[in-house]
């Protein structure tokens, strides 16, 4: 049985957190300095409770929500590959911008999600602080002679596989549109022009930042 749209969300944005969580916890990045080490476990572990409120907000129980969350995983999975980071600045603007991406989101679907889902899908205060977290290492790379054009290109990348992967996920699951445009929408022109207007401010967010985006 396909998803309703309250459904679609709450498995998007549960997925999505438990990517963050992951991302931050792993050493790929390299080692995270111990004075950082505080606010980025609590910006993860405000992830895993995303992710697990999410799932439990999700009709039918665990075998319900990791039904819900098949059709997102090869999307967003693609564009966690996609973009894996060289160094720590680049993994914290990563975790920003995807935190970005999320505010950006629900402000929209609000009015087209049902009351269960938009409770569950409240903005919290560890996307404030993934934003701050991110935020921050642009400034630090900005600071460095050698490294805001890398920092801007990274961004840009960001922004390209973000645009992938929101295309694929509402080609994929229908009721994402549903989420985003209150209607079916089969021919995608209105779930594109909503997701043009969240990439377009996710973007302005970073190049306020410094970046050339």
């Amino acid at each position: 049985m396909a998803p309703d749209a309250g459904t679609a969300l709450l498995a998007l944005l549960a997925y999505q957190n438990l990517r963050v969580a992951q991302s931050l916890l792993q050493r790929e990045a390299g080692a995270t300095d111990l004075g950082d080490l505080l606010p980025v476990a609590r910006i993860a572990a405000d992830a895993l409770v995303r992710f697990t409120q999410a799932c439990d907000a999700i009709p039918g129980g665990q075998t319900a929500a990791q039904a819900a969350m098949v059709p997102i995983i090869s999307p967003v999975d693609e564009f966690w590959s996609m973009t894996r980071p060289r160094n720590l600045g680049e993994q914290r603007l990563r975790v920003m911008l995807v935190a970005n991406l999320e505010l950006e989101l629900v402000q929209r679907v609000t009015a087209h999600v049902p009351e269960m889902a938009g409770e569950a899908i409240e903005p919290s205060a560890s996307s404030w602080r993934a934003i701050d977290l991110g935020s921050q290492a642009v400034v630090s790379a900005i600071e460095d002679a050698d490294r805001p054009d890398e920092m801007s290109l990274y961004a840009r990348r960001l922004l390209g596989e973000s645009a992938v992967m929101c295309q694929r996920l509402v080609v994929r699951q229908p009721a994402l549109r549903v989420a985003l445009t209150g209607d079916s929408d089969d021919g995608l022109d209105a779930s594109t022009a909503v997701l043009d207007e969240v990439l377009a401010a996710v973007a302005a967010r970073v190049g306020r930042l410094g970046l050339s985006v």
